[in-house]
């Protein structure tokens, strides 16, 4: 495979006579020194690069704060995402010295760069109650804050899904998913969600979720893309959104193929 870590050669044959895909930064911009996921530092990264959007994930404490990590365990400690206190958690150094984030403080970053797409995964909670009191508080912030354009709702849990729907019937919703058996496009579409986001094996097991969702006007993401032949076979297959632990390298390799379509051209 050829490795978004290395230099790419271009594979341009099939790319070039598909749509391009746009670069989702799957935890931020972190793979560069003084950074780290999931944080303010990688958002500002990703937006220096100038990519589709920024995705990141969301839990609520104990005492209902809600903090940018993907969890559910705090790095080597004992103390966990959802089942501890936000102090005992914000005391956690990430490394280079960087902080936990809150979300309004995550927020205040990304509205810095309309621009920017923030794509919020809202991760499961113990239950479904408790779910829709994660989903009210990140819809009041994201209100309050003016950024609910801005921010695209996903999450692995349906009712987290179905109940942004319900109380921000505008807003951007997206069902993600690694399993085989994921809903389909014409599930998604009568929930009146606008996208799937799924792991690489279901829809590279199943390209016709992509037809039938391109069909249906349901956008896609594929995860995780970290090497080029990925790419390739993400535009050939009319993938909207490719979500990479890499944006600097998938955009690089992108900006190549563009290039040399134009100058093809």
């Amino acid at each position: 495979m050829k490795k978004l870590l290395l230099t790419a050669a271009l594979t341009v044959g099939a790319l070039s006579l598909w749509a391009q895909p746009k670069v989702v930064a799957h935890r931020g911009f972190y793979a560069t020194e003084g950074s780290w996921e999931n944080t303010v530092s990688s958002l500002r990264n990703a937006q220096q690069l100038g990519v589709y959007g920024v995705e990141f994930d969301v839990n609520m404490t104990a005492d209902d704060s809600l903090i940018v990590f993907h969890g559910p365990k705090i790095l080597d400690t004992k103390l966990h995402a959802q089942k501890n206190k936000f102090a005992e958690i914000r005391a956690v150094k990430l490394p280079n010295g960087l902080q936990i984030p809150t979300l309004r403080e995550f927020f205040a970053q990304g509205k810095q760069d309309p621009s920017t797409k923030l794509i919020l995964e809202i991760k499961k909670h113990a239950t479904p109650q408790r779910e829709t009191e994660v989903v009210k508080a990140i819809l009041a912030l994201a209100r309050e804050m003016d950024l609910v354009q801005q921010v695209e709702f996903i999450s692995f849990s349906k009712h987290a899904c179905d109940e942004v729907r319900r109380l921000q019937p505008d807003a951007v919703v997206v069902y993600v998913s690694s399993d085989m058996n994921a809903m389909r496009p014409a599930e998604l579409k009568k929930l009146g969600y606008q996208g799937l986001s799924y792991q690489l094996n279901v829809l590279m097991n199943h390209p016709e979720i992509l037809d039938d969702a391109n069909r249906l006007g349901i956008v896609s993401t594929l995860w995780m893309v970290n090497d080029c032949e990925v790419i390739d076979w993400a535009a050939r297959h009319g993938v909207t959104y490719v979500s990479t632990d890499c944006p600097d390298k998938a955009k690089a390799y992108l900006e190549s193929v563009a290039a040399y379509k134009s100058k093809k051209n």
